[in-house]
């Protein structure tokens, strides 16, 4: 039985499509394979649903709940991915065009398939399967650079939250060594994103790499390219931080001056930089979550339920939206 994250189990089904491939004609094989996506995404979400949700919402009263702020947050969630299908799709532009409705529908798609990888990074090979581009390669390497943006904007961000925050958390070392090492690494991150041409001669060595429209492809990526997909990934940053905001108001969560705002990119400093899996993301990001925003409030439930609910309304949601274009997804080609 192919269990939802066993990666075990999907490399021996993957095997066994292999050698029966002379058998089974390649649609009946892609058809199963997107039916049991489907099927593992809604059990997972289901799962989450009734273990991370249900059993804390009791503790909550609903008539202290602010709905219009929920429901204003549901509203955003569609400019929050909006404006990141809008960043893929520039990022990818030279390569292969697409209107914004289809690369809305395919980066929803794209979350649904990667709900099984650890932090979702599944989602960037899956965007150009689902393209069914020739050019496979040089689509997933503009997305990493589209999606590497957002990690910078969340790094400098949160780091410079961090900065100026510090005094709320114990972390055992002085001040000043904490700032030199965060603006350090900022800076490290920043010429990194900056210079990626220089990683041309580490590309060249592996063999995965040793194609002439990849590492084209890597040479035509401009600073002024990357300074709008850092554009774009500020706007949609700004989306999520409101997104935040908003949940944690209507449960009741209050956040007070400057400050204590900017607990919000700490927060997601903080989650970005631990590994997780399909199982542990919401236990781990609500663990984050109550550390960073419990320095100021000692709403622990509701601490915790926010951060379920911005995962149910941010990911869960678009996930289920993104079941209908699974349809689109052939892992093998078919005759």
């Amino acid at each position: 039985m192919l269990v939802p994250g066993s990666i075990p189990n999907i490399i021996l089904s993957l095997v066994t499509i292999k050698i029966l491939k002379n058998s089974i004609p390649y649609k009946y094989i892609n058809l199963l394979l997107r039916f049991a996506i489907g099927l593992a995404a809604v059990w997972f979400i289901y799962f989450k649903l009734s273990s991370e949700f249900v059993q804390n919402w009791s503790v909550i009263k609903l008539a202290e709940i602010n709905w219009n702020l929920i429901t204003l947050t549901i509203f955003l969630l569609f400019i929050n991915w909006g404006i990141e299908a809008l960043k893929w799709r520039f990022a990818i532009q030279k390569l292969h065009k697409i209107s914004i409705i289809k690369a809305i529908r395919l980066t929803f798609t794209a979350i649904t398939i990667g709900l099984f990888t650890p932090n979702r990074i599944g989602e960037i090979p899956a965007r150009a399967a689902l393209l069914k581009s020739k050019s496979f390669k040089p689509i997933i390497l503009k997305t990493v650079a589209s999606s590497f943006s957002q990690a910078v904007i969340t790094f400098l961000l949160g780091g410079l939250g961090l900065i100026i925050c510090q005094h709320y958390f114990n972390l055992g070392i002085s001040n000043l060594f904490v700032n030199i090492l965060i603006i350090t690494a900022l800076i490290l991150l920043l010429t990194l994103y900056f210079k990626v041409q220089k990683l041309l001669p580490i590309f060249e060595k592996f063999k995965a790499f040793k194609n002439e429209k990849l590492l084209q492809a890597l040479k035509e990526i401009t600073s002024k390219e990357l300074i709008v997909l850092l554009i774009f990934s500020l706007a949609r940053y700004l989306i999520f931080f409101l997104q935040y905001w908003l949940v944690l108001k209507a449960l009741g969560v209050e956040l007070y001056g400057v400050t204590e705002l900017l607990l919000i990119p700490v927060c997601f400093l903080f989650a970005s930089s631990i590994p997780t899996i399909l199982i542990s993301e919401i236990g781990v990001r609500g663990s984050v979550a109550l550390f960073v925003f419990g320095v100021v409030s000692n709403l622990d439930i509701q601490i915790m339920m926010a951060s379920v609910l911005l995962w149910l309304i941010n990911v869960a949601l678009p996930a289920l939206l993104g079941l209908y274009d699974l349809k689109e997804l052939k892992l093998l080609k078919e005759k």
